[in-house]
């Protein structure tokens, strides 16, 4: 289940780093960062850092390095030092990356957001207001605690990490700590920024690895395809609402509109869906699907209807000659007369291209499987790692 997942990064810099007119090219979260400077060693102390050397060597090979050293990539590495999964590279410690960093530890693991915007590069910090201390006798003390324990006792909401059952995932609030314009940038590529004096920071992003899922695949191919068809696609079910955008409107989360199987479901307890930024909808862990469709008789709507309906318990399948939802059937039979029972069932000729690119600002990047269909519609899926 993804919904204890915080929410990502390109989510969050948009609403929270963001001017007004900026783009945002990338964002990530980052915790833990080393020197790779020049004169210091990798906690900004004077000395020949150990990264630098490698640097020197290997050229833009610090990541590999670095991982070796403190993430317990090696055998006589120091399991008890957190892994780095930021740089700081440069010429000396007056560099500019180097000079921002300062007011920073290194070796701590501290939650930073990190964004590159069409205009500048920034480092923000989660900020969590104080809670008021309020002064009270011991009789009142006495009473505020049983007051508390009272509420969390009929508080049988579930929770999901920070989110909770029936509550919007909320957007934490980050704070600007750091800055560069782009004038000081001289290139940027997804994993290194690199300044007009030739510092600059390498993150070391590890890509999500997508396997299919051989028992899914299995499954499909003995119990769902037909004499002569090929599977092409097969995902477990998603467990997540729908979003999109259906004839120029926001439904977050969609509801089925078109009639659905009599099947009957559990109470539905999960988080609802963050503030609608649709560009990041896989930055948010209650969302599992979007649809985009000019029309809510589009093709990609009547399977989304599906998916926003099952709750997790119907899958998409795709083969050389179709494309349909997938339920089981013992949802519907008690003595099930067979393993899958097939709704909205699309012929092949209808799907213009099956893709499976990956989504949005957040880094590491996000992979979704995307069908487009011949009347305009999308529909994509959110995969897991």
């Amino acid at each position: 289940m993804i919904f204890a997942e915080p929410l990502g990064p390109g989510h969050v810099a948009r609403q929270q780093v963001c001017r007004a007119g900026e783009a945002l090219v990338w964002a990530m979260y980052r915790r833990t960062f080393y020197y790779a400077v020049d004169g210091l060693d990798q906690l900004g102390a004077p000395g020949r850092s150990l990264f630098a050397r490698g640097a020197s060597a290997v050229g833009r090979g610090v990541g590999d390095f670095a991982l070796t050293v403190l993430g317990g990539g090696g055998d006589s590495g120091d399991d008890k030092a957190p892994a780095a999964d930021h740089l700081v590279f440069g010429p000396s410690s007056a560099s500019l990356a180097a000079s921002a960093m300062a007011r920073f530890e290194p070796g701590r693991r501290v939650d930073r957001l990190w964004a590159l915007t069409s205009t500048r590069l920034v480092i923000a910090e989660r900020y969590v207001a104080a809670e008021p201390v309020e002064e009270k006798s011991f009789l009142g003390k006495a009473i505020g605690f049983g007051r508390e324990v009272g509420k969390i006792l009929a508080d049988n909401r579930r929770k999901y990490g920070e989110h909770v059952e029936g509550e919007p995932v909320t957007v934490p609030d980050y704070r600007i700590v750091c800055e560069f314009s782009r004038a000081q940038i001289a290139s940027v590529s997804h994993d290194r920024v690199t300044f007009v004096d030739g510092s600059g920071f390498e993150f070391l992003l590890e890509n999500p690895a997508v396997a299919d899922d051989e028992v899914v695949v299995s499954e499909l191919t003995k119990f769902w395809l037909r004499r002569g068809e090929r599977l092409v696609l097969g995902l477990p079910p998603i467990v997540g609402y729908v979003g999109g955008v259906v004839g120029g409107e926001v439904r977050l989360p969609l509801v089925a509109s078109s009639p659905m199987p009599a099947l009957e479901l559990d109470k539905q307890r999960w988080p609802l869906p963050a503030p609608p930024s649709p560009q990041d909808w896989t930055d948010d862990p209650t969302l599992g699907y979007w649809v985009d469709a000019p029309a809510a008789s589009c093709l990609a709507v009547s399977l989304a209807d599906h998916f926003a309906f099952s709750r997790g318990n119907a899958r998409l399948a795709v083969s050389d000659q179709r494309v349909a939802v997938v339920y089981p059937t013992r949802l519907f039979e008690a003595k099930p007369s067979s393993v899958f029972t097939t709704f909205a069932e699309i012929p092949g000729g209808a799907v213009r291209s099956l893709e499976t690119p990956c989504v949005g600002a957040s880094l590491p990047a996000r992979p979704v499987v995307r069908l487009m269909f011949a009347d305009g519609s999308s529909l994509a899926l959110r995969r897991q790692s």
